[in-house]
């Protein structure tokens, strides 16, 4: 995969996540942020509780310690996975470059080939990616959600610490696909 040097940064991003494989759908809240040293996608329940932090950094994929659950997918799956909608078309074909995989693009889609035959494909918008793992037959969703309408920035006079409450219940304008 591309260096995580070679993405830009975001701070934490509210996101809700839809995984599906052989007919079982779980939907779980995620907070991913990353800069160049580390991307850390936290999944957390729809009541609040944390049950997973995927990490990668320098030192490969990893699961956090401190899980609540044991995935059916290992953090290397996760991450890959998550890199193919992440990175810029141009990252992923110079990490491509002289293996066993290949990347085709045309406008919002990607396609992903492990020598020679499909893997993945993706279906990405600035809201929703769609991330359908052909050989896993898993299909995850991932959407952007927004700010509540009402939502402010709280700083407190004292504090360079500033929040923004987010509406969990509200996708944005371009909710991901039905499935």
């Amino acid at each position: 995969m591309p260096a995580l040097h070679t993405l830009a940064p975001i701070s934490a991003q509210t996101q809700r996540l839809t995984f599906e494989h052989q007919g079982e759908r779980r939907v779980l809240l995620g907070v991913l942020r990353h800069d160049h040293q580390q991307l850390q996608l936290a999944l957390i329940s729809p009541q609040g509780q944390r049950l997973l932090t995927l990490v990668q950094d320098d030192e490969g994929a990893r699961f956090a310690p401190g899980a609540a659950f044991e995935p059916p997918f290992s953090a290397d799956w996760l991450a890959s996975r998550l890199s193919f909608s992440l990175w810029p078309e141009a990252r992923l074909r110079e990490a491509f470059a002289g293996s066993d995989w290949s990347l085709e693009q045309r406008d919002h889609e990607r396609r992903i080939y492990h020598q020679g035959r499909l893997a993945v494909r993706l279906e990405m918008t600035p809201t929703c990616h769609v991330i359908h793992d052909i050989e896993a037959d898993y299909r995850l969703s991932v959407a952007t959600l927004a700010p509540s309408p009402d939502a402010r920035e709280n700083k407190s006079p004292n504090s360079s610490v500033s929040t923004t409450t987010t509406n969990h219940n509200a996708v944005t304008d371009s909710p991901c696909p039905s499935t």
